[in-house]
């Protein structure tokens, strides 16, 4: 089963978003090369500085190594944008279970079994 992540993010200051949009299409960039990774598209969302991504994954292995893949540029946009809030659609392993412990603004969603 894939699994489907939708973040929002929020530009710390307007005169951080050309920054911000370089490193999250060098994050495309990035992810389109890796073979795990199914969808990775960025949105300009109604509210100025603000942005979203769905990401879909083979499964969550594959959006761990994708994190681990891009660990760099994530400190770097973290620098300049917050996480406002994510969904996580599927499976989660151990990784992403470990990730939402205790972080506000998370989502999970579990497939229905049978």
């Amino acid at each position: 089963m894939t699994l489907l992540v939708q973040c929002e993010f929020r530009v710390k200051r307007s005169d951080n978003e050309p920054e911000f949009i370089r490193l999250v299409r060098a994050l495309a960039s990035a992810a389109a090369s890796e073979p795990g990774t199914l969808r990775y598209q960025w949105f300009a969302t109604q509210r100025p500085g603000h942005y979203s991504i769905l990401e879909e994954y083979v499964d969550a292995d594959a959006a761990e190594t994708h994190n681990g893949n891009v660990g760099a540029l994530l400190v770097e946009l973290f620098s300049v944008a917050e996480l406002v809030s994510v969904s996580l659609y599927g499976e989660l392993n151990k990784y992403l279970r470990d990730w939402v412990t205790g972080r506000d603004g998370v989502s999970i969603h579990v497939p229905l079994k049978g």
